[in-house]
């Protein structure tokens, strides 16, 4: 153990304090580095004991943890069955970050570097396949076309780039019933990701038919490493679970990483260093009992999920939002589907820790702080939009509705003031993790 944590001291040697996803010489590092900690051959939990970090030693610097992540998400592709691997991601207002940083400041060449990340992690897997599916869902800057250019000048294979204008012009129910209009100005990445589904789930351009087929969605943009999908298919092919997903905060073994000078920040670190920590808390708190299928998934909105495509036409189907909201309902359809369906809890979805890095350089969804109340009103507002997720997903006469029946009349309605004196008067209690046991008239007490 002693020549592996060398050698893992070695790699870490000169590497960057952060990550910079503009580099491209730096993002596909962490595959050099994957490679040299797979023909160690040393047991991988063995391996990020030495690098995640502890109570008195700090995780290593990101690169290398992306690549223990990614050599970790190889090893368990290879324990796999055959299967064919449907990688969707919007794209709108992606024409700097599809381009070289030699092309632009805040250019990725996303498409390039997925299509690599992929390559390496299926590489000498024989029957276990991927192709890539991005959507443009009305970008005025004319990201698709520019991304048809970077797969013809580089010979991308298996990509197809979708227009959800097309879906209006074939006028298709599911999306018409939604409100999109011609412009599609009414998706916010969720028509887009949604159409990708539902594509995915229907055609079998590059898959062949005689083996599974997943499907898992993510961020255009390189802030998760594609090479860790191996966990997404180790997760339903072989635990067994209905969906998989990824984690960015909440759980040991993830990581937040906030460029340009901050390294791999674990959990609970990366939680306590929220702003908006309490925040985050009492809406956890909420959640899970008034949504108690959501029972050990803290990041709801991680953009890193995958499904069976034979079960997307029903997960899809009641899936109202087409805009960034759209995560947690998806997600809320798909384990109330499976729970009809029988399934254990346990088994609802398998949630592997990642590695995230913060990318604010050219975000779609960057707040004003105009209003100096306006999270107080974004995270007050989310309590009554909650108890409309409740009366929708749990049954009225069901056990769950009647353990919950207090708390959600506390938050129905609840305003924004309101919300502002509970959590400021509860911040004061520190640092708080994600499960704290709240009891209801501790809450009263401090709203009131």
């Amino acid at each position: 153990m002693a020549d592996i944590k060398a050698k893992l001291q070695s790699m870490a040697a000169g590497l960057p304090v952060s990550r910079d996803l503009t580099n491209e010489a730096e993002t596909l590092q962490v595959l050099t580095l994957a490679t040299e900690i797979l023909s160690l051959g040393a047991d991988i939990e063995e391996v990020k004991k030495l690098t995640y970090g502890s109570e008195s030693e700090k995780p290593a610097p990101p690169v290398l943890i992306s690549a223990v992540g990614a050599a970790e998400s190889k090893l368990l592709l290879k324990k796999t069955a055959p299967h064919h691997m449907v990688c969707i991601f919007a794209m709108y207002g992606e024409q700097n970050r599809l381009r070289t940083k030699a092309e632009h400041e805040n250019g990725q060449n996303f498409l390039c570097i997925k299509t690599k990340q992929l390559e390496w992690l299926f590489a000498g897997e024989e029957g276990k396949t991927w192709e890539i599916v991005a959507v443009d869902d009305g970008c005025p800057n004319n990201s698709k076309d520019l991304a048809k250019e970077i797969i013809a000048k580089n010979e991308l294979k298996n990509i197809t780039i979708l227009d959800l204008k097309n879906a209006y012009k074939e006028k298709i129910p599911f999306f018409m019933d939604r409100g999109l209009d011609e412009a599609c100005k009414k998706s916010r990445k969720g028509g887009a990701i949604m159409y990708g589904l539902q594509y995915a789930a229907s055609t079998n351009v590059f898959s062949p038919s005689a083996v599974p087929k997943l499907v898992m969605y993510t961020d255009s943009d390189l802030s998760t490493d594609m090479s860790l999908c191996g966990l997404l298919s180790y997760g339903i092919l072989n635990n067994g679970c209905s969906m998989s997903m990824g984690a960015r905060y909440g759980s040991p073994g993830t990581f937040l990483v906030k460029p340009p000078d901050q390294g791999a920040a674990p959990h609970p670190q990366s939680h306590y260093e929220q702003p908006n920590m309490m925040k985050i808390v009492l809406r956890h708190y909420v959640r899970v009992r008034l949504l108690p299928m959501l029972q050990g998934i803290y990041d709801t909105q991680c953009a890193f999920k995958c499904f069976r495509a034979e079960d997307l036409q029903a997960v899809c189907k009641d899936v109202k939002s087409m805009g960034a909201d759209f995560d947690m309902e998806l997600l809320l359809c798909a384990l109330l589907h499976y729970r009809k369906g029988g399934v254990d809890q346990a088994k609802l979805c398998d949630v592997a820790g990642t590695l995230f890095t913060e990318d604010f350089a050219e975000s779609n969804f960057m707040a004003s702080a105009d209003d100096p109340d306006k999270n107080y009103k974004t995270y007050g507002g989310m309590m009554d939009a909650l108890v409309g997720m409740h009366e929708r997903f749990i049954e009225p006469d069901s056990e769950e509705a009647k353990a919950a029946k207090d708390l959600a009349e506390f938050c129905r309605g609840m305003p924004w003031e309101t919300y502002k004196k509970m959590h400021d008067k509860l911040n004061e209690r520190g640092l708080t993790l994600f499960d704290h046991p709240f009891a209801l008239d501790e809450l009263k007490a401090a709203a009131a």
